[in-house]
């Protein structure tokens, strides 16, 4: 039996070496960690998305703290922009 799946390993690894796709490599890196009961990157800094939040729910989640008017424009004069509105608006196209 251990001939088999030494055979059946060995027969998995030169499959391997053949592949050419890096997309194809990720995916079967992908499923081998899923095998192993790892978790990608991705899996690990990414939340799953949820079907329903309210807007309090992300507030409270995020420490949301908002700034007051009079803030907002006390920091924006600190930045001192010279170009004008028209041309910060040009700038996003």
């Amino acid at each position: 039996m251990t001939e088999n799946l030494d055979h059946r390993k060995y027969k998995l690894i030169k499959e391997i070496m053949k592949i050419e796709d890096e997309a194809q490599l990720s995916k079967l890196e992908d499923q081998m960690d899923e095998i192993h009961g790892k978790t990608s990157l991705w899996q690990e800094v990414i939340a799953p998305i949820r079907d329903h939040i309210s807007l309090e729910e992300m507030i409270k989640e995020q420490n949301y703290t908002p700034i007051t008017q009079a803030e907002f424009f006390k920091m924006a004069q600190k930045i001192e922009i010279e170009e004008s509105l028209e041309d910060l608006l040009a700038q996003l196209d």
